[in-house]
């Protein structure tokens, strides 16, 4: 077979490929790819290079991180795949798609893990400066870089997909947006280390992982949330329906808000208060991601799951999805207050009463009769308010 024949063999396969997984399956199986390549591969180079991560085992390391990067990929990629299929795909005909690609992914992964194995020793071929291993690094990182491009491709054209049909795009867009820059405010100003690794992310870990968290777990949960509110009884919790009820939502929730701040104020100690730009950069970006995560989405999906699974009238349901959010609060702060230091046990009760459950169950009831804005509005004035108050 000559080289004419070798093309046009290779263009009838990718057609036949492109035929049978189309845009999702492309998404699919290229996220997949560049999810391992990513993790296992140039985040283990990177840190390797700049010294936060030991030479040692890096096959190990390189493999594992692969894995879960791989997986990540492979969901994500299915998820974005099926929504940003083109108009003319049914919603059967692109989980079909999706279904084949997680087949053909099997074969993308080897293909990544080995250009993975070759990016993450790219320490390994400067330190020994020899030609052989350092033209297979270089190799391994073109190929690389071409994953990426695929998969970065692939993913804006599904994305643009799912935008145009995304009915809640503007308010959508604006807490995602909204929820990166809590992210990067919060990891700047205390830097978290990385589970299981034992390692604090610098300025530009920061920015990564704000990406990563914003991408993969505040976006899906932000448009499941803006879809299962719909489906709640009662007025839209998410938008305000007319000009002059965003108003009536942005005074409701001041009034609440300022209640909430008078009756944590005597129970806050001034250790836990920082009065300065940063520090009511934090508040915001934390009362923002609260508001976001445990009331759009939490306390939305725990009321849906009652009504869909039990029936139970309105009532009752906003007075179990607001305690079990309450509850859900106070459990996540928790290790903060435990490490915070009172001087008595009655006292760290006391804050947590005051300051973290009864506010939550207080803006979980504003959320319910008034709606996102309104809870927003609230947990942001009782915040200000403590920031200007404790001393």
């Amino acid at each position: 077979m000559n080289a004419y024949e070798d093309a046009n063999a290779n263009t009838y396969e990718l057609e036949i490929l492109e035929r049978n997984v189309g845009l999702p399956g492309r998404v699919t199986v290229s996220f997949t790819m560049a999810g391992g390549l990513l993790l296992g591969g140039i985040m283990v180079a990177l840190m390797t290079l700049s010294g936060q991560l030991s030479g040692h085992g890096l096959f190990m390391t390189s493999t594992g991180l692969f894995i879960v990067g791989a997986v990540i990929g492979a969901v994500h990629g299915s998820v974005l795949g099926f929504l940003g299929r083109d108009p003319s795909v049914t919603r059967r005909d692109a989980w079909a798609a999706v279904g084949r690609a997680l087949m053909y992914s099997v074969i993308g992964a080897a293909v990544a893990w080995l250009i993975t194995i070759w990016v993450s020793l790219t320490v390994v071929a400067a330190l020994m400066e020899r030609a052989g291993p350092t033209v297979l690094v270089a190799l391994a990182w073109v190929g690389a870089a071409a994953v990426l491009s695929w998969a970065a491709i692939s993913g804006l054209r599904a994305l643009q997909n799912a935008y145009a049909r995304w009915p809640d795009r503007v308010m959508g867009t604006t807490l995602v947006a909204a929820s990166f820059a809590a992210f990067l405010v919060t990891f700047l100003a205390d830097r978290p280390e990385i589970w299981l690794m034992r390692l604090r992310v610098t300025e530009v870990g920061a920015v990564l992982l704000s990406g990563f968290l914003t991408i993969w777990v505040v976006g899906p949960l932000v448009t499941l949330s803006l879809r299962l509110v719909r489906e709640l009884p009662g007025r839209d919790r998410a938008v305000p329906s007319t000009p002059r009820d965003g108003i009536r939502d942005v005074g409701f929730g001041l009034v609440i808000g300022l209640v909430a701040g008078l009756l944590a104020l005597p129970f806050t100690p001034s250790t836990l208060v920082t009065g300065t730009v940063g520090g009511f950069l934090v508040a915001m970006s934390q009362v923002l991601l609260d508001e976001t995560l445990l009331r759009l989405f939490l306390l939305t999906g725990v009321a849906w799951l009652i009504l869909r699974w039990h029936r139970t009238h309105e009532e009752e349901t906003a007075v179990i999805a607001v305690a079990a959010v309450a509850l859900a609060q106070v459990m996540f702060y928790l290790p903060g207050i435990l490490a915070t230091g009172f001087p008595t046990t009655l006292a760290a009760v006391a804050f947590t009463g005051a300051a973290i459950l009864l506010p939550a169950l207080l803006f979980g009831a504003v959320y319910w009769l008034r709606g996102f804005t309104a809870a927003l509005v609230a947990d942001a004035t009782a915040a200000a308010l403590l920031l200007v108050l404790v001393v």
